[in-house]
């Protein structure tokens, strides 16, 4: 951590059914059962193709013909036998929950050709989200680890991560040349714009949910522009990363998640890794306690307004996964609308020294044409190689990697696993770290690296670690609670879980 920092700045702070199908019993395969029969998978059933013509078969026939019936008979006879018989139909779940993949505050519907879990929602009788339960998916292709199928959703996700990790020395860059207001409101005034078609899309009951995450979303990306003015774009990643713990916390609150120590210990644990690893990135510099400053408090409360946010949405799209997008679109919005009020503020120099020492610049002719769009590109790609820059980081962050990126984003989670999405993206503080490095000229001394190493770790414990995993390892782990999974959301009990493929007695 250097030793030399900006005045501290003012505190500021700024607030944030799984779908059924009804599945109908085709009137040729009821006319074969008494008592009537359902078959046991909803998605893949359908009437066998040639119940109709065995039904409807000539009393003569050739012998060929005869022989056709025959086998078609005989392949009914199987199906039929794989039906589950009920006596009354008014005792059958037509309830077809989707199962779903979520990471980091995106849910995605889940590719149950390929995925090894299946994870679907508990919701009580209001219809409020519960938890989630998840089991091995038995039905899935077999595949070759090595073959494009495989390989590519992976690194597709990968490539995001990246990609999200390139936003912290570009966020830098851009903060150092022009003000912060006018980078942050610009950057996603873009991504608003780009997502905007998504808007009409979204569902009247998600709206009010919606503008509250994208309330808390506005909080971690302005916190963050914000600590990117005095702390190391590396460290600012790192420091997001504390959603880790901030989820599960704000899942606990606001959902009565257990996160007791016997319910949820690999939370615990990743706690602790962060805590040790905050300490060693903040206090293991020369400095000590005196590097610790206003910009490291706002990349720690970027994480609040993120790990909060995350709740949100991934509530959401548990139940919606078809939402993600007008979903994400809502939170741009949200977080353009608060970028605006920002730069208003800061350009009329309301906000004195708050977010850098650029106040009142719109009420300049010239820097109001070069800051505001879309005269920073005009500028920007007109001779000003500064602000062409600028323009291009603007650019890149807010269409590629906070517009573009989401819908990669959801293209792969849906196929694989909430832990293998979890520690993909939980490589990009490293990817931060290394553009920062490439970009920027950053270095991490002993202390950075095992406070980082420390930070990556946790993420990782909470991802890839379940409680049943902790049963007999560790002292007083284990209970009839499910704790938190790997997607932030309260995990339903061990016992059976309720699917499409099977039917309430």
């Amino acid at each position: 951590m250097p030793p030399s920092r900006r005045k501290p700045y003012a505190a500021s702070a700024l607030s944030a059914a799984a779908l059924a199908a009804l599945a109908l019993i085709p009137r040729e395969t009821a006319a074969f059962c008494a008592p009537r029969a359902v078959p046991n998978a909803f998605r893949t059933a359908a009437p066998p193709s040639a119940s109709k013509n065995a039904l409807t078969t000539p009393l003569s026939m050739t012998p060929q013909e005869s022989s056709a019936t025959e086998s078609s008979l005989t392949e009914s006879s199987t199906e039929l036998k794989s039906m589950t018989v009920v006596d009354d139909l008014d005792d059958i779940d037509w309830t077809n929950p989707e199962a779903v993949v979520c990471a980091r505050g995106v849910c995605a519907p889940a590719d149950e050709a390929v995925v090894d879990e299946l994870c679907y929602l508990e919701e009580d009788e209001e219809g409020a989200l519960v938890g989630m339960r998840c089991e091995p998916n038995s039905e899935k292709d077999e595949r070759n680890v090595f073959s494009v199928d495989f390989l590519w959703p992976r690194a597709l996700l990968l490539g995001c991560s990246m990609l999200y990790g390139t936003n912290f020395p570009l966020g830098r860059i851009m903060n150092d040349a022009l003000p912060a207001s006018a980078t942050t409101s610009g950057r996603m005034l873009l991504a608003a714009v780009a997502l905007s078609p998504f808007l009409p899309k979204l569902k009247p009951e998600l709206r009010r949910n919606s503008l509250i995450g994208g309330c808390f979303c506005a909080l971690g990306y302005l916190s963050q522009s914000v600590a990117l003015l005095d702390v190391p774009a590396a460290t600012v990643a790192f420091l997001g990363a504390l959603v880790v713990i901030i989820t599960p916390v704000t899942s606990a609150v606001l959902d009565d998640a257990k996160l007791g120590w016997k319910d949820s210990p690999q939370t615990w644990i990743a706690a602790l890794l962060c805590i040790i690893g905050v300490g060693s990135l903040e206090l293991g510099g020369e400095g000590g306690l005196g590097d610790v400053g206003w910009g490291d408090l706002y990349a720690i409360l970027q994480a609040v307004g993120f790990g909060v946010a995350f709740r949100f949405t991934e509530g959401m799209m548990a139940k919606e996964p078809d939402q993600a997008l007008p979903i994400t679109a809502v939170q741009v919005g949200m977080t353009a609308f608060f970028g605006a009020v920002w730069a208003a503020l800061d350009g009329t120099g309301l906000l004195g020294g708050f977010g850098g020492d650029n106040g009142a610049w719109l009420l300049d002719a010239t820097t109001r044409e070069q800051y505001a769009l879309p005269g920073l590109f005009l500028s920007g790609f007109s001779g000003d190689e500064t602000l062409r820059n600028v323009a291009i980081a603007a650019g890149w962050t807010g269409l590629i990697t906070t517009a573009a990126n989401r819908v990669g984003e959801t293209t792969g989670l849906g196929k694989m696993t909430s832990s293998e999405a979890a520690v993909l993206l939980a490589t990009e503080p490293l990817w931060a770290a290394v553009f920062a490095s490439i970009l920027l000229g950053e270095t991490m001394g002993p202390e950075d690296v095992l406070g980082g190493a420390l930070i990556v770790a946790a993420c990782l414990t909470s991802a890839l670690l379940k409680r049943e995993d902790l049963e007999g390892v560790l002292p007083g782990v284990g209970g009839e609670g499910g704790g938190v999974g790997a997607e932030g959301l309260p995990r339903a009990p061990k016992g059976e879980t309720k699917t499409a493929e099977q039917m309430a007695p």
